[in-house]
């Protein structure tokens, strides 16, 4: 009987990968041709004993039944490694699967992860339903951040044994990861059946219920984590992001206060921490969790961007060389780290006085940054021509103030960055005022009864009026139910300032304007939480600028007169008593003089302004345009032509 050569596709592969073996034999005079596949995992980086090789052509020449060939390979196979583990090469001493699998359980805990991952595959070699071997390369796979092995081995795991709580929340862990939270939630709930005070199931199903915005109970997930492991640091700071988001500040505060109490190491219970302090004004202990932050995590941009917001930096600032040493190799930073980290070197090389460093990396930021979106710019030129004809004489006819209206509403509108924060802090700093900051309240309350803004507010009825105004301010007072005013400073609540006068007949409203090239450039040397399409390009954001300027200059053309007040950011600079005064004269109530000592207020803010208004009036900040010399020129050529 003679064999051709054995065409073999590898002798060995690495770690994950999944080996195909199809070995060929044709026997020129007696035997049919006969092919023998099977599929098996290795990591051996040497080749593939001999034995195996023998075992297949033995196999492969002796008519056996498939069923039968199939058991007896997989037992001979079993057979081979043991005798392999145990050989004179093993130093001498015996071991057994579960040994080989305590051995390697035990490499990977000390962060061995190759070798424990051959031991794994060799394991699963000799015994492929061997499940603590396949569910450990699954964590070893999510540990190497291979979400697809990770999910296939763990699930290989639950194949073999269901019973075990820890795979199906491990398997959940890895799905909801890979932003498949349905999918987790469906399995976290297996596990939690199995082992409902397992505390990492309760953790992982509120990573999953808050991912699918079910934040209630996300948070009592989160919860009876760490009523069942009060030490688990992880989930006391996702119980915090749930409960910021909610809107529990307070309570959020003391959730990141107990991570760090239990890791001082935790950066982001650190950098979430911080983050509260800031809104409050509390810069010396945001910098203090700031720095333990990067001194945890280097690498960890947010505390290094959140930092930058803070701090006056000079030239020879060691948080500077930090943040350079990272730039020089960014590959293994995710996109929106690379962003955060160009702006918050913009920021430094502005207060060393670099300006042209400091524009190169403001450049790069937003360069980068308007890649990650699409922009429709002509739909938002179009929506400003239909404001304008929706929203005429004729439409804004007759709106007069009556004694049944609610004073409750003052309404801050303008361009981002114009001095808004400044504003609703000198107002609010008024015993009968409150300052709801940037809600969304008056975008929804119209868009669940205008389809279609602006073309739908034809069809608005009366009764649709009515119902936006008590939705909105019932949404307000909840916020402050014994304030007399309260201010809703949402930006681009421009674009309603008719359909506030219709609803809100005789309402301030306080459009805060600024020069319009420090306007621009405060947006474009920031990042902002949300994104801000027109923002990111300095001629969008010029053109932006104009057509929120033609939009102002038609509400002064079809509103009544006192219905609009321009406040100039540059006058309140130069004249903060004569401006405070006509902004409470504006609202309707009586002169206060806590209202020029708007820094003392200790209410919470969370724009990009929050320093700024902690501080005593300053004029720093009018003219910055003209450090940056021609790298404006694209923006000047849009919204200051005379100045070229």
């Amino acid at each position: 009987m003679q064999l051709m050569p054995l065409s073999i596709t590898e002798y060995y592969v690495r770690n994950e990968y999944f080996l195909s073996r199809k070995i060929t034999f044709k026997n020129c005079k007696k035997l049919p041709h006969l092919t023998v596949t099977h599929t098996d995992l290795f990591t051996s980086r040497n080749k593939i004993p001999l034995y195996f090789l023998i075992l297949e052509l033995f196999l492969a020449c002796f008519p056996i039944k498939k069923k039968g060939k199939l058991h007896l390979f997989l037992k001979l196979r079993e057979i081979i490694f043991m005798s392999e583990l145990n050989s004179p090469h093993s130093k001498g001493q015996k071991i057994s699967l579960p040994d080989a699998f305590a051995r390697a359980a035990q490499l990977a805990a000390q962060g061995k992860l190759r070798q424990a991952e051959k031991i794994c595959n060799d394991i699963i070699v000799a015994n492929e339903n061997f499940h603590q071997a396949a569910h450990l390369l699954g964590q070893i796979a999510f540990r190497d951040q291979k979400g697809k092995v990770a999910a296939q081995m763990t699930h290989k795991a639950i194949l073999i044994d269901g019973s075990i709580a820890e795979y199906h929340r491990d398997l959940a862990e890895i799905l909801s990861v890979a932003g498949k939270p349905k999918d987790a939630m469906i399995v976290i709930e297996r596990a939690l059946k199995i082992n409902v005070n397992d505390p990492k199931s309760h953790y992982i199903a509120g990573i999953a219920l808050s991912a699918l915005g079910e934040r209630p109970k996300s948070i009592e997930a989160y919860k009876k984590a760490v009523e069942l492991n009060p030490k688990f640091g992880l989930a006391y700071n996702n119980l915090g992001s749930a409960l910021e988001s909610s809107g529990d500040v307070a309570s959020a505060k003391e959730a990141y206060a107990e991570a760090v109490e239990i890791n001082q190491t935790h950066a982001e219970a650190q950098n979430n921490l911080a983050a509260i302090l800031i809104s409050e004004g509390d810069v010396e202990g945001a910098t203090k969790h700031l720095e333990a932050a990067i001194v945890a995590r280097p690498k960890f941009i947010d505390p290094h961007y959140n930092l930058s917001t803070i701090k006056k930096y000079t030239d020879d600032d060691v948080h500077i060389v930090q943040m350079e040493m990272i730039a020089q190799n960014t590959s293994g930073l995710p996109m929106d780290a690379r962003i955060r980290l160009c702006f918050a070197l913009g920021k430094a090389y502005e207060d060393a006085g670099k300006y042209e460093q400091s524009f190169d990396m403001y450049g790069a930021a937003n360069k980068a940054k308007r890649k990650t979106f699409k922009y429709n710019e002509e739909r938002a030129i179009e929506t400003g021509e239909e404001i304008k004809s929706s929203f005429d004489k004729v439409y804004l006819k007759g709106l007069k103030k009556s004694k049944k209206d609610d004073p409750l509403p003052i309404f801050v509108v303008g361009m981002p960055r114009s001095g808004s924060t400044l504003i609703e802090q000198i107002l609010c700093s008024h015993d009968d005022i409150h300052g709801a900051g940037e809600v969304i309240f008056l975008t929804q309350a119209i868009q669940k009864r205008c389809n279609k803004f602006p073309a739908g507010v034809a069809d608005l009825t009366d009764a649709d009026i009515s119902a936006i105004s008590e939705e909105y301010l019932a949404q307000l007072k909840a916020l402050a139910p014994g304030a007399k005013r309260i201010v809703d400073k949402m930006p681009s609540n421009f674009y309603y300032v008719g359909l506030i006068a219709k609803i809100f007949p005789g309402a301030p409203i306080i459009n805060t304007a600024r020069h319009p090239l420090d306007s621009c450039l405060s947006n474009y040397s920031r990042l902002f939480n949300h994104t801000m399409e027109f923002a990111y390009d300095l001629e969008e954001l010029g053109r932006y600028y104009n057509r929120y300027q033609d939009l102002i200059t038609h509400w002064h053309k079809v509103l009544p007169k006192k219905t609009l007040l321009d406040v100039h950011y540059e006058k309140v600079v130069a004249d903060l008593e004569k401006e405070a005064r006509n902004l409470i004269d504006f609202v309707g109530l009586d002169w206060q003089d806590s209202c020029l000592e708007f820094y003392n207020n200790k209410r919470t803010v969370h724009t990009a302004s929050v320093t700024q208004v902690r501080q005593p009036i300053y004029k720093s900040s009018v003219k910055r345009w003209k450090k940056f010399g021609t790298a404006l020129d694209p923006l000047k050529k849009i919204v200051c032509p005379e100045l070229m």
